[in-house]
């Protein structure tokens, strides 16, 4: 790592809602409306992205855990917004502490954790599985 984030740090990061992010192109039947899989992966890309400023070439960071208390539903064409806090740092381990919000509310909380990796030996590692 270039310098090492400091806890307390916080990035915020947004996606107004799509039909690619429906609930209803995951599980059938279910609303037009921001998936939790979609509020998932808004949280982890904001953090990686955040960390990965922190970090050298030769290394990545992956995620390795992720907590969604997924509160209330934001429709097609309202904005959701992630602040991501760092809540601890025990290099390679970083856990993150997560609040989302659209337009009108609190729609979500949780936790994420990313541990960050030689870039190189994780894809060795991933060509003995292949």
């Amino acid at each position: 790592m270039t310098t090492e984030p400091a806890v307390g740090d916080e990035v915020t990061g947004s996606q107004i809602v799509a039909s690619e992010h429906f609930a209803s192109r995951i599980v059938s039947g279910t609303p037009d409306v921001f998936s939790t899989a979609a509020l998932g992966a808004l949280v982890e890309k904001t953090a990686a992205e955040w960390l990965h400023t922190f970090v050298t070439g030769d290394q990545m960071s992956v995620g390795t855990q992720i907590t969604i208390d997924h509160k209330a539903a934001t429709p097609e064409g309202k904005r959701v917004t992630v602040t991501v806090r760092l809540a601890a740092a025990e290099p390679p381990r970083y856990d993150f502490t997560w609040t989302a919000q659209d337009e009108a509310e609190e729609v979500g909380s949780g936790t994420h954790q990313r541990f960050v990796l030689d870039r190189e030996r994780f894809m060795r590692r991933l060509d003995r599985k292949r």
